[in-house]
């Protein structure tokens, strides 16, 4: 039986100056998803150390690639020549750290400023230490260890006059021949794609960062006419987007590939790099328009103030997509729209979701254009045993279309009648905005446990400022209270808070088992209503 051999790295041992001499030249580059130099200056000695001792710094992994890649314009501070966009290139995977040290100390420019990579030999005590303001002749500075010449004319103005010249000679030498002939394995991988360097990227990089996607399509997709950063830039910096600033940038990736006809998954987001620049410039105006559209009808329509209410950002793609599609939407169609967020979001449809699930979504958007207003259809599982047990979890899906929900209501302030600034509250969205309406300090003298003390069924809006009247007062006293003043407002105030009041509502009694039953057949009700 043959055996296939499928590109193994290429292992070879390289010489410092050649890799210094190939950075130069412009055949390795630090790719754009790297992360910045981010070594201290104790790092930086320790490697050098370790250069000068003979111990080995471990190996360096390249990829080679014949597609442009956008990559950094400078390393470790100071820009590197410029050199001609030839490909193939080598691009760093990993050792950047090192491979930026070496490089850094070696030709650092500016040998009176003080930075991590001027870096001085101390010849008679052997040891390396960063600039300090002044340094003595014996002082040797690391940048001129890459020039012949620069090497020999500090020999010749700071060494051969001393009375020990021969001893500070040998040891200059020493170092000078070190770091010419020190010898680093390093492994090229070649004939890999995108999206197969991906996880390579993700096992071996040694500061256990994993490879944002985003970044690595920001590498793969830039060209002189396109960046992607700055496409996704312009979106965000929209007037509409102002309170949705924390979408991940991998979502609008994922709005990207479907708007485009791709796929959503993130085997088709790395199919944009294969789209010229002029389509995905074109690509880009479409999103934005998109997103924007998406982010009006879910402030304006769906009253989400922002993404922190947001049950999942894949809600995002959704909309953006159907928005790419249809410039006019129906009334049905948006009706559909408004029951695809209720239902997704109580669902907690992505918690976990494979992408398959957002594809399948995808799909039904389509369906919808095509005028099936019959998709979207969730079953329905949700109980009042399972609103009396659900905790309220500002981060959870549920508990962001919860909020939402309430927040439609137009919900008045439990002790005074007064309406209650959602957008407000909203937007601050601590915890105190938010009223347990048994309070959690006397729920705790009744011996409840405290699991059940913060369950949603337990929670409303209220100002902060009403908020802090009420402290551990039960409920049969401060809402009896709020009752009696409200008079014949009161059962419109409770009602849009998800209150009962009927005469024998356990409120009235401090039984808060009962209390949660109740108001959790209230709260089931309108959540039905969404279905």
């Amino acid at each position: 039986m043959s055996s296939v051999t499928r590109n193994p790295p290429e292992p070879k041992i390289e010489r410092i100056t050649n890799l210094v001499h190939r950075i130069q030249n412009g055949d390795i580059k630090i790719p754009k998803f790297q992360r910045g130099f981010v070594w201290d200056e104790g790092q930086i000695i320790k490697l050098l150390e370790s250069i000068y001792e003979g111990y080995p710094i471990g190996s360096l992994l390249f990829w080679l690639s014949d597609k442009p890649m956008r990559s950094e314009r400078d390393i470790g501070g100071f820009e590197l020549p410029q050199t001609p966009d030839k490909y193939p290139r080598n691009y760093v995977l990993d050792g950047q750290q090192r491979l930026t040290t070496i490089y850094g100390v070696l030709n650092w420019p500016y040998p009176e400023t003080l930075h991590k990579l001027n870096v001085y030999f101390d010849l008679d005590k052997q040891k390396f230490h960063h600039y300090a303001g002044k340094e003595e002749k014996r002082h040797i500075p690391l940048s001129v260890l890459n020039s012949t010449s620069a090497f020999l004319d500090f020999q010749r103005k700071n060494l051969s006059n001393e009375s020990d010249d021969r001893d500070l000679i040998e040891r200059a030498n020493i170092l000078y021949e070190t770091f010419r002939e020190y010898l680093i394995p390093v492994v090229t991988i070649k004939e890999k794609s995108v999206q197969e360097v991906c996880p390579i990227f993700e096992r071996i990089n040694s500061s256990g960062t994993q490879l944002n996607v985003f970044d690595l399509m920001v590498a793969a997709t830039w060209s002189d006419n396109f960046d992607l950063n700055d496409q996704v830039s312009k979106i965000r910096e929209s007037a509409k987007l102002k309170d949705f600033e924390e979408i991940d940038n991998t979502i609008f990736l994922k709005i990207m590939s479907s708007i485009a006809d791709i796929g959503s998954k993130e085997e088709h987001v790395f199919k944009l790099r294969d789209l010229p620049s002029e389509k995905l410039i074109e690509l880009g105006k479409r999103v934005q328009e998109a997103v924007e559209r998406t982010v009006d009808f879910l402030s304006t329509d769906l009253a989400v103030p922002s993404d922190a209410f947001l049950p999942y950002q894949y809600q995002m793609v959704v909309f953006s997509y159907f928005f790419s599609k249809i410039r006019n939407p129906t009334n049905d169609q948006l009706t559909v729209l408004r029951r695809y967020f209720w239902q997704t979001g109580f669902s907690e449809h992505y918690r976990g979701a494979e992408e398959g699930v957002l594809e399948h979504d995808l799909a039904e958007i389509d369906r919808l254009v095509k005028g099936d207003n019959d998709v979207f259809r969730l079953p329905f599982y949700i109980t009042v045993e399972n609103l009396v047990r659900r905790q309220f979890v500002k981060r959870g899906a549920f508990t962001k279309t919860f909020v939402v929900m309430l927040a439609r209501r137009n919900p008045k302030n439990i002790t005074n009648g007064e309406s209650i600034d959602t957008e407000v509250s909203l937007s601050i969205f601590n915890n105190k905005e938010f009223h347990h309406i048994f309070p959690k300090d006397f729920l705790k003298r009744l011996g409840v446990e405290s699991t059940q003390r913060n369950c949603i069924s337990n929670v409303c809006m209220i100002s902060s400022s009403q908020n802090k009247q009420i402290l551990t007062t039960p409920p049969s006293n401060y809402l009896a209270k709020s009752a009696k003043e409200l008079n014949e407002k009161a059962k419109e105030v409770f009602k849009s808070n998800f209150i009962p009041f009927e005469s024998d509502a356990s409120w009235r009694s401090d039984k808060y088992e009962s209390f949660l039953i109740e108001r959790a057949k209230l709260i089931l009700e309108e959540i039905k209503s969404k279905w």
